[in-house]
């Protein structure tokens, strides 16, 4: 493989180039144009600068040649540009990966936002549940959502429940009835009590299910629905508290969560807590469909809207 050519490989999807250490591209160019190959624009269309992230001049010089002329070996260098995840080798290879493509495959914990109907937030999160053909194991957290919901997305996703487990957060006491318990479907834990208790009941069946498997990445999926009467009904220093131990199951889980707060992206209660998650899926009805787009925390990159 030449210096100018590059692949995704069939496992991973991240693409990959290498570099010819030493020879009259820079390496800082390839970085660039690796970028925009990933991203399908050219590297003029790209408006971060690489300055911008990281020294050009810097970057050729520590992967280039010794004074000696002798390779150097070993190192490494990851920075983000243009919201794709970029490592650079001290063997001169280059991978890049969308930041999005990276959390999708990775895991990682999504706030999903926007007023929109309840078909469109079904749809998103259905899709945020992940095939049901590679044996997803899918946890819904629900707080001003009935089971149906959790059901409803399941059918969407192509499953009839197997391997999914709700817990159904009720401020007052209620007993499952005689007739859900029979339904065919997935596990239904009902649960009363305070915040805390939704909180530590969730992050229970998280950690539960993975010393019982032992996740793949992104294997695990959750959906919390809804964190309306969350942000609604406490401060930011509550929320964050309950917020943050189920984050950190989810990502010890190597899970992708996903939380619906069906707020505009740009009110109060969606801004005060973005910072907690590794991104925000923007939606919005759209002329001709649904759309999204997503926030990248850690890429601080914003994509344009593309369909659901």
């Amino acid at each position: 493989m030449d210096e100018s050519d590059g692949e995704p490989t069939d496992d991973d999807g991240v693409y990959r180039v290498q570099h010819e250490l030493g020879g009259e591209r820079s390496l800082s160019t390839t970085v660039v144009m690796a970028v925009a190959d990933v991203a399908g624009v050219s590297p003029a269309d790209i408006p971060e600068q690489l300055y911008d992230v990281v020294d050009p001049e810097a970057l050729d010089s520590l992967f280039g040649p010794k004074e000696s002329g002798a390779p150097r070996k070993g190192g490494r260098l990851s920075f983000s540009l243009y919201g794709h995840h970029v490592t650079v080798r001290g063997n001169g290879v280059v991978t890049v990966q969308s930041g999005l493509a990276r959390i999708k495959q990775n895991g990682g914990n999504l706030l999903v936002v926007g007023s929109v109907p309840d078909s469109v937030l079904d749809t998103a999160s259905s899709l945020l549940l992940g095939e049901t053909a590679v044996g997803r194991t899918r946890v819904f957290a629900l707080h001003d959502r009935d089971v149906a919901t959790a059901r409803r997305r399941l059918s969407l996703a192509r499953s009839s429940g197997e391997n999914a487990h709700v817990v159904d957060y009720h401020t007052g006491a209620r007993s499952a009835t005689a007739s859900a318990a029979a339904e065919v479907g997935p596990t239904v834990d009902r649960v009363t009590g305070d915040l805390d208790d939704l909180r530590d009941a969730v992050v229970d069946v998280v950690e539960r299910l993975d010393d019982e498997r032992r996740f793949d990445p992104a294997e695990l999926r959750l959906c919390f629905d809804s964190l309306r009467p969350v942000v609604d009904d406490h401060d930011e220093t509550a929320v964050e508290a309950f917020l943050a131990p189920i984050c950190e199951a989810v990502e010890a889980a190597s899970g992708m969560g996903h939380y619906v707060l069906p707020v505009a992206y740009d009110s109060p209660a969606v801004q005060s807590i973005a910072g907690t998650f590794d991104a925000v899926v923007e939606l919005r009805a759209g002329d001709f469909g649904p759309e999204q787009r997503w926030h990248l925390r850690a890429a601080d990159h914003t994509t344009g809207w593309f369909d659901l």
